[in-house]
């Protein structure tokens, strides 16, 4: 009886959040022409605009995909709210969703494809915090949204702040170490006394020649297998409430 009971309930949970991404999907699909959608009159008009805008400026500039989906419902688990930004960000094959829910305050981030493939799922859950939902505190949306991009553009880069900063600090403690050393070496050096070379005003040469033979040879495999393609893109996501 307790397992039919468990999957009774498993069915029943499963079935909840296939309903919710589907309600989720009809929604997407009429705002499908749009950057920020926004469920449940979440944010105002306004708001909306100025969203817009900057998602479209950030897509055009980066070649990223960036949308931003803001809903009020307590109906939506944060369950529901993650299978809804993994399913539209794999619709793309470079993007990154922020999907942000008032009535549970929980926002997820979600994002597929090389441009962002360094954006792990703590560095996601990371931009959540520090990037978005500090200013969903004060009911910032615009620059909720100004945040999403940044977060995502400063974890996807190759060379951030702080690996700049330590490579700049090594090269400055090998440069000191480098300096040092050869100082050093040539501090100690007695001066060359030009008269040990001369003797009675003679001046005599030593010529030596030495001869090489070198050989060179190159070895190539032969390449038996035919080269691959294709495969997804990657994907990871992270989310935190506030």
């Amino acid at each position: 009886m307790r397992k039919l009971f468990r999957k009774l309930s498993a069915v029943i949970c499963a079935g909840a959040i296939a309903c919710t991404a589907f309600a989720f999907s009809a929604f997407a699909d009429d705002n499908e022409d749009g950057r920020c959608w926004v469920y449940g009159n979440a944010i105002s008009s306004s708001d909306e605009t100025e969203c817009e805008k900057k998602l479209d400026e950030a897509s055009d500039k980066y070649g990223i995909e960036f949308f931003a989906v803001f809903i009020n419902d307590k109906t939506y688990s944060d369950s529901s709210v993650e299978a809804y930004a993994n399913q539209l960000s794999y619709k793309y094959t470079n993007c990154a969703v922020m999907v942000n829910n008032s009535a549970t305050r929980y926002t997820y981030v979600a994002r597929t494809g090389d441009k962002t493939k360094r954006v792990s799922s703590s560095k996601a859950t990371k931009i959540t915090k520090n990037y978005i939902n500090t200013e969903l505190k004060d009911n910032d949306y615009v620059s909720a949204v100004q945040g999403f991009i940044k977060g995502i553009r400063r974890y996807s880069s190759f060379l951030s702040l702080g690996v700049i900063l330590i490579g700049c600090l090594g090269f400055a403690i090998f440069f000191l170490i480098m300096y040092f050393a050869v100082k050093a070496k040539y501090k100690f050096h007695e001066k060359p006394n030009t008269g040990a070379y001369l003797e009675g005003g003679d001046l005599s040469y030593d010529v030596m020649m030495d001869t090489f033979v070198s050989e060179h040879t190159t070895r190539t495999a032969i390449n038996t297998g035919s080269d691959g393609g294709g495969g997804g893109g990657s994907h990871s996501g992270g989310g935190s409430h506030y």
